[in-house]
């Protein structure tokens, strides 16, 4: 069959209509497909024009339909409309779109990230505490909101941890958590940690900076996070404030770093090392005195001891000496018998002071004799010395009962007998200062001899 010149120039007429539609539509970023058109917004489009491709996880899925700039004062903005072109491809909540550059200076081109898995450990305090598909948590503003949920968990050992979790991990095992992020417009940080907690019973996973920074909750409406593009100009404006600051650090460690400083931190060091230096030597010359020591300190010890042990049996005689019942009847009888005998020298003295003098004299003699009874009592246990203590002791009271009555007697003679007696009291008197001062001395004497044992 032969087709006539007309038809043939038709035929081309319309193909050649037909690619330049297309070429049109390709050109104003216009595709020819009725899938359904998306809508996001950025500040900045940073250049990108219609026509641009949209690409995700470096594959080509779709174009950029339409950028149409929204002037509304401080809240303008780019409305950006592109179709997704490959069938069967779903774009997840929470993606990250963002503007990138193909090469240092190739053209621009929309960019889709799904959202990404976490990793996050937590110490194993309480076994299966968390599960898959429970919920990630964090405080955002005042509250808490549900963020994400857990994709995987497993227990691995602490031995396996990278290494800059394994100061925080104090456990022997610990959770290896999964999670995605799933709250559009939330932008976290790279390094975060986390614990599991349990609410009304429901366990979850609280996430949170590392510093505790509370987050704002985002504001945006689109179900997807927007990457704002960063222009050039935006960079080597930051790269420029960072320079500033460094500049004017330098400015400050220059000046605190003076040579004078510098000068005496190098002496402080050196100082610093002499005194280690010096420390180090004493504490070997006291670990070797310690050492060398060692038998001397235990010897003392065994001494320490047995010298309790000596008190203890000290005690015990004291204890048993107080409790005899002969020997506190005999000291209070004798102590009774001198007091009647003080009483009755008084009376034949007549003179208060010499009275007074004799009976004091008395009264310290017998004390002294009491002291040195008690202290042999205290430091021997010969049960025939005790005896014979108390035996004398014994006469001495009746020597004294005695005394007591012949001055008794004494007080009913005449004055002129008293006179004869007056004089005999004062060679008596004589004689019992000799004796009261003889008999502090053997008190001292028996002092020196009771401090030694």
């Amino acid at each position: 069959m032969r087709f006539s010149s007309s038809f043939k120039v038709g035929l081309l007429t319309l193909i050649a209509l037909v690619l330049l539609v297309g070429v049109v539509l390709k050109v104003k970023g216009r595709a020819l497909t009725s899938a359904k058109r998306i809508e996001i917004t950025f500040k900045d489009v940073n250049g990108m024009r219609p026509g641009a491709g949209v690409q995700m996880m470096g594959l080509k899925v779709g174009q950029v339909e339409e950028i149409k700039p929204v002037i509304e004062n401080e809240n303008s903005h780019v409305d950006v409309k592109f179709v997704i072109t490959e069938p069967g491809i779903e774009i997840p909540q929470a993606s990250v779109f963002s503007i990138q550059q193909s090469g240092l200076i190739g053209e621009l081109f929309l960019e889709i990230t799904p959202p990404r898995t976490r990793t996050i450990y937590i110490p194993v305090e309480n076994k299966n505490v968390l599960y898959k598909d429970d919920p990630v948590q964090m405080q955002l503003d005042d509250k808490i909101y549900d963020v994400g949920k857990i994709k995987n968990i497993e227990i691995i050992s602490k031995e396996v941890l990278p290494y800059n979790i394994k100061d925080v991990i104090k456990t022997n095992n610990a959770y290896k958590i999964d999670y995605i992020v799933n709250l559009p417009g939330l932008i976290l940080p790279e390094f975060l940690k986390g614990k599991a907690i349990s609410t009304n019973g429901k366990k979850t996973l609280l996430i949170s900076t590392l510093d505790d920074v509370i987050l704002p909750y985002p504001t945006q409406t689109s179900p997807y996070t927007v990457i704002e593009p960063m222009r050039i100009s935006d960079f080597m404006e930051w790269q420029y404030k960072a320079a500033e600051s460094l500049t004017e650090t330098n400015q400050k460690v220059n000046m605190l770093l003076s040579d004078e400083v510098i000068a005496e931190l190098k002496n402080s060091v050196s100082n610093i090392n002499s005194l280690t230096a010096q420390t180090a030597q004493t504490m070997s010359k006291i670990d070797a005195l310690v050492e060398s020591s060692k038998d001397d300190i235990n010897t003392l010890m065994a001494m320490l001891d047995q010298t309790s042990k000596d008190f203890n049996k000290l005690s015990e005689n004291i204890n048993t000496i107080i409790g005899d019942p002969d020997f506190k009847t005999t000291m209070l009888s004798t102590a009774d018998s001198l007091d009647k005998l003080a009483q009755n020298i008084n009376k034949i003295i007549g003179d208060d002071e010499q009275a007074a003098q004799m009976a004091a004299d008395i009264r310290e003699i017998t004390h002294n004799a009491n002291e040195i009874s008690t202290y042999i009592n205290e430091i021997t246990q010969d049960e025939q010395l005790k005896k014979d203590l108390t035996s004398a002791v014994s006469n001495a009271n009746k020597a004294m009962i005695n005394l007591n009555t012949a001055l008794s007697t004494v007080n009913q003679v005449t004055p002129e007998k008293k006179t004869e007696l007056q004089t005999i009291i004062e060679d008596t008197k004589v004689t019992t200062c000799n004796l009261r001062k003889f008999s502090e001395k053997l008190n001292k004497r028996f002092l020196l001899w009771r401090l030694m044992f």
